[in-house]
Parts: structure tokens; C-alpha cells; sequence
């Protein structure tokens, strides 16, 4: 996965975790407060992603 995915990842996680909805412009704000440059597309193409997901849930899912 590169880093740019990466950082979505983890952008969305943050915003699950505090059960705040996932969207672009919310993954866009956390990547720009942490300094971290992403291609535009990736915040909007993960959040159209996990739209319907239960995104805690799949944290407890083990592989």
C-alpha cells in the first residue's frame, strides 16, 4: 500500500474512532493538519469506499 493510501487509512480510522462520518473533506482536513500531501482524489475515493461500512466492526475482524 503506498503511503498516500496509508494515510487515509489512517485518517479514517481517526474519524471512526472519534464517530465523526467519514467523508472527503473530513479525511482531506485531518491530512492537511498532519502536513501530509495526497493526490486530491484519494480523501473522496476512500470515503465513497467506506460509505455503509461499519468501520468498527471491520477493526475486530481478524485475519
Amino acid at each position: 500500500m503506498a503511503n498516500q493510501e496509508l494515510a487515509c487509512v489512517y485518517a479514517a480510522l481517526i474519524l471512526q474512532d472519534d464517530e465523526v462520518a467519514i467523508t472527503g473533506d473530513k479525511i482531506s482536513t485531518i491530512l492537511k493538519a498532519a502536513h501530509v500531501d495526497v493526490e486530491p482524489f484519494w480523501p473522496g475515493l476512500f470515503a465513497k469506499a467506506l460509505e455503509g461500512v461499519d468501520v468498527k466492526a471491520t477493526e475486530k475482524t481478524k485475519i
